[in-house]
């Protein structure tokens, strides 16, 4: 048994190692997502506790070992009767086996305890991989985000510094005034920040996702595209079914069931278990009258006078009704986080929609009309510099409108356990 969960795990351990820093790791979506159920550090640690809550199953259901005693005595020091007595003469040699008994109803709740504490690690585990698979969907969906970004400021930049050619050359031709081109130049370091300011953002995006992959490597390149994925949003529906299908609520459902257990165990321990034995003795000291071998049984049953496990039924009872709160607390919570996903969800898509059927239209357009007015002097470098500015802006608020539906859509998921393992 132990031989074959160690082959089990041994390939985990391999999975899990960490990729060599100077690679660069190219993945899907979902093949984040796998690795993430593959090799994350908190997803394996969840798994073990399954496997350790088991073993407490295992034990549950094992009964109390014999107890094998041996003794010898009635060994002769100083003067005998009659004298002259020696230790063969006089030795008595015990043999005996005691067993306890375990009274009825104690070993049933005991495995029911256990084994509802088996149960709610499993469930525990699938809710730490629900959990998990939004923070590494939202933050690959951040990371194209940020890609997108950083390509964009780098894009901008190139435009710019081309601007500032063209310009120079026309400042040399004496067709604008040598301030205006110093302007124009000075204004490049904005550009430089934006792109600064997007490749750091990117960076430290893709450091919040390899950990949760469970990799280490030089850089993340996202494969995917930019599209709001669809969520459904009968918030309703999705609240009335996200009860019976998160794992967090069936974890509480089999804590519950668990804490009842070791309630009715507590209260079965009030009386103590019996211990039953039989003995066979030896006995050497015949001379007295002894009988040479003889067979006894012996049953001892401590008295549950003083002490009758009150403190750990109030325990019991205490745990029973916290359990029964902490799962009402999640069944009061569920539908309201549910519905609060798909609101968020809603509002992010119409933002998103007004970029991609308004707004960035109108930025490109306002951004063309101002560069061919400004090379041909019909606005002033400020005019032309707003729109720059103003097109950027649009683009970036874009950009975070994504990110904002991205997370949201995920989020949708995550509340209602759609993609539960």
């Amino acid at each position: 048994m132990t031989r074959t969960l160690l082959g089990a795990l041994l390939p985990l351990a391999v999975i899990a190692a960490p990729a060599s820093p100077a690679e660069t790791l190219r993945v899907t979506l979902d093949e984040a997502v796998a690795l993430l159920r593959r090799q994350n550090p908190e997803v394996l640690s969840a798994a073990l506790r399954v496997r350790a809550a088991g073993g407490d199953l295992a034990a549950s259901r094992r009964f109390p070992n014999p107890v094998l005693s041996v003794g010898a005595g009635n060994f002769p020091v100083g003067r005998t009767n009659p004298p002259g007595l020696g230790v063969g003469d006089t030795a008595i040699e015990q043999v005996g086996v005691a067993e306890e008994l375990v009274l009825w109803g104690k070993r049933g709740a005991k495995i029911a305890a256990a084994g509802g504490k088996q149960a709610a690690a499993a469930e525990t585990r699938a809710d730490v991989e629900r959990e998990l698979a939004f923070e590494v969907r939202a933050r690959f969906a951040a990371l194209l985000v940020t890609s997108e970004r950083l390509r964009l400021a780098e894009q901008n930049l190139d435009r710019y510094r081309e601007l500032v050619r063209v310009s120079g050359a026309r400042a040399k031709a004496g067709e604008i005034p040598g301030a205006e081109f110093d302007k124009i130049s000075l204004e490049q370091r904005t550009f430089e920040r934006e792109r600064d300011d997007a490749d750091v953002e990117r960076r430290r995006t893709v450091a919040e996702l390899l950990p949760l992959l469970g990799a280490d490597a030089a850089d993340v390149v996202p494969v995917g595209d930019l599209r709001l994925p669809d969520a459904p949003t009968d918030a309703e529906r999705l609240a009335a079914d996200a009860l019976g299908r998160r794992p967090d609520v069936r974890a509480a459902e089999r804590e519950v069931e668990a804490a009842d257990a070791a309630l009715r165990l507590a209260q079965a321990e009030r009386w103590p278990n019996v211990t039953v034995g039989v003995q066979y003795t030896h006995d050497q000291f015949t001379i007295s009258g002894d009988l040479p071998n003889s067979i006894a049984g012996n049953v001892s049953l401590p008295i549950p006078v003083l002490d009758q496990n009150q403190g750990q039924i109030t325990r019991a009872e205490s745990e029973a009704m916290i359990a029964r709160h902490d799962l009402e607390k999640l069944r009061l919570s569920v539908p309201q986080e549910v519905r609060a996903a798909v609101h968020e969800y809603e509002v992010a898509r119409g933002r998103v929609d007004r970029f991609e059927h308004g707004f960035l239209r109108e930025a490109d357009d306002a951004r063309h009309a101002a560069e061919v007015a400004y090379r041909e002097g019909a606005i002033t470098l400020l005019e032309f510099l707003e729109a720059e500015r103003t097109w950027i802006d649009a683009h970036r608020d874009h950009l975070d409108a994504l990110k904002d539906g991205f997370t949201a859509a995920f989020d949708v998921e995550r509340a209602a356990a759609l993609e539960t393992p």
